[in-house]
């Protein structure tokens, strides 16, 4: 132990006898270690972090897949029907548990200020299933999980802090929710979180008989808890069993109809799982470069302490010693590069929570979990150690190659062996090539990026507010009651100043996923059971594609006339009419239920419209008239001239002119929901465009190091051909030569790399292939030129060698 400080305060001396590649060091290496500590906690947090359940592994997602469901819609996965989760339970050997809940808002009344708050009504099974425990009272039994049962409510913790100031006698406190009275059981834990951040109340199912025997409305998400010892692909096995029994049994529900098992672990990260690694991939490149750099330098260093280290050697120390004290310097370095990128990683971590809309960071797993806690600092602490001895071993075991006779010769240079040499020009060649695998990547999501944000929505988000509002049953149980309420809304919004159009719909492009229909053709044979056409369906009102200026291309759309009692209408979009009828004018046309009932007049065709995003893929839509379909829950859409404040304002006063105690909610600027439709690629790109042009300057740092170390250890060289007669640009020509090589070799690794690994980032591309020449071209262009800059520099230095002062040599 005496040795190691021995060797820390002698390491600790030398460091400060060199501030310069001190300082240099430290900063590259704080740069590369700050940006994976501050990446690692986001992947931590999000990806490894086990989920705050008993036991995690063994939870698993129950989800029916459908091949004849759109690989856009649901990721081919879809939830469960109420008939089918119930057989699941009674049939399956291989779950200790399973539960099942689905998505509800609820309105909180009986306050000054009412709020609407997004909860699930979830079978009492399902804490079971979960394995937790709340923080306080409990959570549902299975009596509670009846239809007619007295209503209970447990909270999140973030909804008893907010609005009940964590009040620790809450339990058994009265609550209305959607005008109910309401008992609270239960308060969760904090890190419970489910299925999201957003979640903040959950009540019981409580389906009655009649929901509870539906196998065609598929609405409940799954979750199951192996039993002790039971594998996945057993539990997979038997469940597969059992959708196959179903499907002979209820051919027409349950056609094509299949059951598959995801670990919830993994099943909760998939949507930002490949972005998340391709940013961890990236930072881990720029932690490469920046220890090939220090590396680079510490060779430059260790030419210089040749005499020094001869010494040492001279006076009896071994070359283990010796190996271990520029070894114990390395770490040094890395340890307060670590420590700063801490700082860093902490700076950066603010700006990234912060650049992130919370409302919609809720909706991903772990983000309110992202912190530099012990995890993250272990990483860091391993990540420093671990860089010290990667980029300080070649250097020690270089420089303590010593030959005592030349190394102690007065005057003597001490020059690099060629050995040497070709590692520093190597360490050269890697930056480059890793730096233009960044950039290759970053280059291509940033293109396809600017190609995504070139497509046309179909509609028009300037000078539109929206806001969603949910009548609660219990006090509108008529759907008369919901077309009446609506119709009054906005009859009186179309009155306000400056306003130009008011609309309801039930699911708003970029503010959901809503749901689908199946249906047939009048005057067309009825497809085989279980293979009726399909399409994405919503309910809007008369003037919603005059406020979204959605054109239409045939027809009409709905008027004050397609009321409750009228012949059904609907309006289709032109992927509809492309799919279904090719060939022929759909206006006029009828379709049918599947059972052949409620025949619906075609009365007009509109534009395709981006629902899910702006990558979303042309889909069948077909819309229906609100006031003759009528639904509780809508989004109003209000095209005006005013500032979207103070027309939120207007819609909330009129609604709670209506009913004082609707609260309105999700209040946004259809720009706003665009933007965030696209909020991850935008993010992602971003992030992988700073780490990308950090590795630019790192790369050209090292070459710029590499060059003038050449031009300093060559100055006896170029000092004998300008005496020779070598003019200023024979020496640029010579040294630009030499640097230009490495990059050239550099780039050429790095483009070969790269069209191998942009493979793995083909999902996250929009119509950019991965192998762009374009891009591919320009990088390869741009990496050249900065590396002509950074070799520059040094060949200008060689042109101002004094012939007679560089000739003064041994």
């Amino acid at each position: 132990m005496s040795t190691l400080w021995q060797d820390v305060r002698y390491g600790l001396r030398m460091l400060r006898r060199s501030p310069g590649f001190t300082l240099i060091a430290i900063l590259a290496l704080a740069l590369g270690i700050g940006a994976n500590t501050a990446i690692f906690s986001v992947v931590n947090a999000m990806l490894l972090r086990p989920l705050p359940f008993a036991d995690p592994d063994r939870v698993v997602t129950v989800w029916e897949t459908n091949p004849n469901l759109s690989a856009k819609y649901l990721r081919t996965h879809n939830e469960a029907s109420p008939a089918n989760f119930n057989d699941w339970r009674t049939q399956n050997t291989v779950f200790a548990s399973i539960g099942a809940f689905r998505w509800n808002t609820f309105n909180l009344t009986g306050t000054d200020n009412p709020e609407q708050l997004l909860g699930n009504r979830a079978t009492a099974s399902l804490f079971q299933t979960l394995g937790v425990k709340p923080l306080l009272g409990r959570t549902f039994t299975d009596a509670e999980d009846a239809d007619g049962a007295p209503r209970v409510v447990v909270l999140s913790y973030g909804l008893w802090q907010r609005r009940f100031g964590a009040d620790p006698n809450v339990i058994n406190k009265q609550i209305n929710l959607d005008t109910e009275s309401h008992t609270i059981i239960g308060v969760m834990p904090p890190e419970f979180e489910f299925p999201n951040a957003s979640v903040e109340l959950w009540v019981p199912l409580a389906l009655d008989a009649q929901d509870a025997a539906r196998r065609g409305a598929h609405y409940l998400y799954t979750r199951a808890r192996l039993k002790p010892g039971v594998t996945l692909a057993q539990a997979q096995s038997e469940m597969s069993a059992i959708a196959a029994r179903l499907r002979e049994q209820y051919p027409d529900t349950n056609a094509n109809r299949d059951i598959r098992l995801i670990p919830t672990q993994e099943d909760t990260s998939e949507s930002v799982k490949p972005a998340l690694l391709v940013l961890f991939g990236a930072v881990g490149f720029v932690l490469l470069i920046a220890c090939a750099n220090v590396a680079n330098l510490s060779l430059a260093r260790s030419t210089a302490r040749q005499k020094e280290l001869a010494i040492r050697a001279a006076l009896g120390a071994s070359r283990v010693r010796m190996i271990r004290q520029m070894l114990t310097e390395s770490v040094l370095l890395s340890v307060t590069g670590g420590v700063c990128g801490i700082l860093l990683a902490m700076w950066g971590l603010d700006l990234l929570l912060a650049s992130v809309p919370r409302e919609y960071a809720l909706y991903f797993h772990g983000w309110n979990q992202i912190n530099l806690d012990g995890w993250v600092l272990g990483f860091t602490i391993l990540v420093s150690v671990a860089t010290g001895l990667l980029f300080g071993i070649v250097p020690a075991l270089q420089a303590t190659k010593t030959d005592l006779n030349e190394s102690l010769k007065e005057g003597g240079r001490g020059s690099a062996t060629h050995v040497r040499r070709h590692f520093r020009n190597g360490l050269v060649v890697a930056e480059v090539a890793l730096a233009l695998v960044l950039l290759v990547g970053a280059g291509l999501l940033m293109k396809s990026f600017v190609r995504l944000l070139d497509v046309q929505p179909g509609f028009d988000p300037h000078n539109v507010v929206t806001m969603s509002l949910g009548l609660p049953e219990a006090r509108y149980s008529k759907p008369e009651q919901w077309a009446d309420f609506y119709k009054q809304l906005l009859e009186r919004l179309r009155a306000q100043p400056g306003v130009e159009s008011a609309s309801v719909i039930n699911y708003l492009p970029m503010g959901g996923s809503g749901g689908t229909t199946t249906l047939i053709f009048e005057g067309r044979p009825v497809p085989p059971k279980g293979e009726y056409p399909e399409a994405n369906f919503r309910l809007a009102s008369p003037d919603y594609f005059k406020t979204l200026r959605i054109p239409v291309l045939k027809g009409r759309v709905f008027n004050d006339q397609d009321t409750k009692g009228k012949p059904l209408v609907a309006i289709i979009n032109e992927t509809f009419a492309r799919l279904y009828y090719p060939n022929e004018d759909p206006v006029g046309k009828r379709m049918l239920d599947p059972d052949g009932t409620n025949p619906t007049e075609i009365v007009g065709v509109v534009s395709d419209v981006k629902h899910f995003g702006l990558d979303d893929e042309p889909e069948a839509y077909v819309y229906m008239a609100h006031a003759q379909v009528p639904d509780p829950g809508m989004t109003i859409a209000v095209r005006s001239s005013v500032a979207p404040a103070s027309m939120a304002a207007t819609v909330r006063r009129e609604t709670q002119s209506l009913d004082k105690d609707l609260p309105i909610f999700d209040i946004k600027t259809l720009e706003q929901r665009l933007n965030e439709s696209s909020s991850q690629r935008r993010l992602t790109v971003f992030l992988l465009g700073i780490f990308a042009t950090v590795a630019l300057l790192l790369a050209a740092v090292g070459i710029y190091g590499v060059m003038a170390y050449s031009v300093s250890q060559r100055t006896h060289e170029i000092g004998i051909r300008m005496a020779l007669g070598a003019q200023m640009g024979d020496v640029v020509r010579l040294v630009l030569r030499q640097g230009m090589v490495l990059a050239l070799f550099g780039v050429g690794i790095g483009i070969a790399a790269s069209l191998a690994l942009t493979k793995l980032i083909k999902a996250m591309l929009f119509h950019v292939s991965a192998s762009d020449p374009v891009t591919f071209a320009l990088v390869a262009f741009t990496l050249a030129a900065v590396a002509l800059v950074a070799c520059y520099i040094p060949a200008r230095r060689a042109t101002k060698v004094d012939p007679m002062i560089a000739l003064r040599y041994e």
